[in-house]
């Protein structure tokens, strides 16, 4: 006959007390080893644990292992790099490697490429439309106008050189973009 926890509790509070129960104690190796541990509960709760307490547990250690089952492992399965040659397998590192480095190259081909056309367009930008929406001749915008200056200039204009036209040409090219730079830097204002 096997008892039970409870039962084994009751007979150390004292609430059962009979002498079958006693008998199925001492019968019973696990409720002897309950009887114990809860004796032992109590003496460490009430701190009358004694200096040196033998509990043989390296002993219940190494059985509790011998009881253990055996489990064999299973054997690993190969994966796809374990199975190809040690050659195959470090050509196929190098060649990623390449490939990274040669995606790498085109991307930055292609960017400085994009990046030149960008700075070009703004150097050869589209003539912008001067022409008031009136129709009306365009007067000049300045603070020093002087109308007898634009007849001279134009005079002046027909006997330019070629290189006097030229570093004019470039000189309202330099104006243009440095006008689109300034509306580009503050498009706020518009």
């Amino acid at each position: 006959m096997t008892i039970s926890k409870e039962r084994v509790s009751a007979l150390m509070d004292n609430q059962l007390q009979s002498e079958q129960s006693l008998k199925a104690l001492l019968d019973d190796p696990s409720a002897s080893a309950t009887w114990e541990r809860y004796h032992l509960i109590g003496d460490a709760l009430r701190d009358e644990l004694p200096e040196q307490l033998d509990l043989s547990l390296l002993q219940r250690i190494a059985d509790a292992l011998e009881q253990e089952p055996v489990v064999l492992a299973p054997k690993p399965r190969l994966s796809l790099l374990s199975a190809v040659k040690p050659n195959v397998k470090k050509f196929i590192q190098v060649a990623g490697q390449y490939g990274i480095a040669a995606s790498v190259a085109v991307v930055v081909l292609v960017g400085v490429q994009q990046y030149q056309q960008t700075d070009t367009s703004i150097k050869q930008g589209p003539v912008l439309n001067t022409v008031p929406v009136g129709g009306g001749s365009a007067m000049p915008v300045s603070v020093n106008y002087n109308s007898e200056r634009i007849n001279t200039s134009q005079q002046k204009s027909s006997a330019m050189s070629e290189q006097q036209l030229q570093e004019q040409r470039q000189r309202i090219a330099r104006f243009i973009q440095d006008h689109q730079l300034q509306q580009r830097l503050s498009p706020a204002e518009r």
